[in-house]
């Protein structure tokens, strides 16, 4: 999991370190901002109640009041830099409850040409302290397991076997199941093998993901489970197991801590 995290970092500096001087311009380190962020990820990883693991989706940073117009002014890279920690978060294996935020607040505790970083959930995971880390045997577990036999039927027509623990789809050539369709996004859903079941979750799709008609984040799949992505039906179907219910996470318009979703 650390080289993961190690990938995201890398490929942040990549993206944005021409971007990054021009907020740091004065301030501490024009690396401290990525270096931070991924460090929080890394040390405030969270279990929901199906055992899934999560990284925060909203960093606060602090500044000085007297800094903040500074900051708001280039509010452009931090949106940037928050879409590139989803998407690269997601190849990469690590899943968030929403699209990562990155908000500004003005701390007057804080010394000029100074800043803080806290993260956080868009939505508190119930039975966990606010500052739980995952430690590495978190990210080597025994849920991670193909349920037999499961597959997707696709528009009524397509089998597409489902066969590995980690699986993408969307509109990209770079996904395991590509699916040709304008309303798809490029990297629209992830499928993840937990406790013999597909666990689907939403990486951040433009038109959203549904289930059995109802819009979600993240849902387990159980046999005759209508998925909709785009214009596109998928019937989800496996061997029967003993496993536990369905556990879907519906879309919330909460603020943050909960903002309203993108």
């Amino acid at each position: 999991m650390n080289n993961n995290f190690d990938r995201i970092e890398a490929h942040l500096r990549a993206l944005f370190e021409e971007n990054l001087p021009k907020i740091f311009t004065g301030y501490q380190s024009n690396r401290t901002l990525v270096d931070e962020l991924i460090d929080f990820m890394r040390n405030n990883m969270q279990k929901d109640k199906a055992g899934i693991s999560l990284a925060p989706d909203i960093f606060i940073i602090n500044v000085p009041p007297i800094d903040l117009i500074e900051w708001q002014v280039h509010q452009d890279v931090l949106d940037g830099i928050a879409v590139s920690i989803h998407q690269t978060g997601v190849r990469e294996g690590i899943l968030f409850q929403k699209p990562p935020k990155i908000v500004l607040h003005p701390e007057p505790g804080i010394n000029q040409s100074n800043f803080t970083i806290s993260a956080h959930f868009s939505a508190k995971i119930p039975d966990l302290p606010d500052t739980a880390a995952m430690t590495q045997a978190d990210s080597k577990t025994k849920e991670d397991i193909v349920p037999e036999n499961a597959l997707l039927i696709i528009g009524a027509q397509t089998n597409f076997l489902l066969n590995k623990p980690l699986i993408n789809i969307g509109r990209h050539s770079s996904n395991d199941l590509v699916l040709d369709d304008l309303h798809v996004s490029r990297h629209h859903a992830q499928l993840r093998a937990i406790k013999d079941h597909y666990v689907i979750f939403d990486v951040g799709s433009t038109g959203g993901l549904y289930l059995n008609g109802k819009r979600i984040t993240q849902a387990t799949l159980h046999a005759g489970d209508v998925i909709r992505i785009g214009m596109v039906n998928l019937i989800y179907n496996q061997d029967p197991t003993n496993a536990y219910p369905t556990s879907a996470m519906p879309i919330e318009n909460d603020d943050y801590l909960g903002d309203n979703d993108r």
